[in-house]
């Protein structure tokens, strides 16, 4: 009977930590040039050591992101990727829709289990092609 409500408070825990999930604060900061902003859809992919996660939608429940020299934060919960070493960055546009290109200027993700923050730096436009929706982009962590 021990036995099973040990495993019974096992599989609790891990439901509700969805079990090897890993917590992390996704920090992104959008460059201050004209036209820097998008109104299009951003999704993060984490690559570490130990394998990578799939897209995660960078939301915010309603609140304007990714805006002119804007900086937001997204709390994500994905599997354990180990040591963080790239980032898959997904900027995703309806078709017709304006403010299509986006000024990344860095993202911060912090791993809130280990309590390491690592900087990815980018600087760069992301800008889909005439006939494409969307653009994917991948930023190695920051050596400097």
């Amino acid at each position: 009977m021990k036995l099973f409500s040990l495993t019974l408070i096992s599989v609790v825990c891990c439901f509700l930590r969805s079990c090897d999930g890993n917590e992390y604060k996704v920090i992104v900061e959008t460059g201050d040039a004209e036209g820097a902003g998008t109104l299009g859809k951003v999704s993060i992919a984490l690559i570490g050591n130990r394998g990578s996660s799939s897209f995660i939608l960078l939301d915010n429940a309603g609140k304007s992101a990714f805006q002119l020299g804007q900086t937001d934060t997204f709390d994500i919960t994905t599997s354990d990727v180990g040591h963080l070493e790239e980032i898959r960055v997904m900027l995703e546009n309806d078709e017709g829709s304006e403010h299509r290109n986006w000024l990344l200027k860095t993202v911060l993700v912090e791993d809130l289990e280990r309590k390491i923050t690592k900087s990815f730096p980018w600087n760069k436009w992301l800008k889909p092609g005439a006939n494409e929706k969307r653009v994917i982009v991948d930023i190695p962590l920051s050596t400097g």
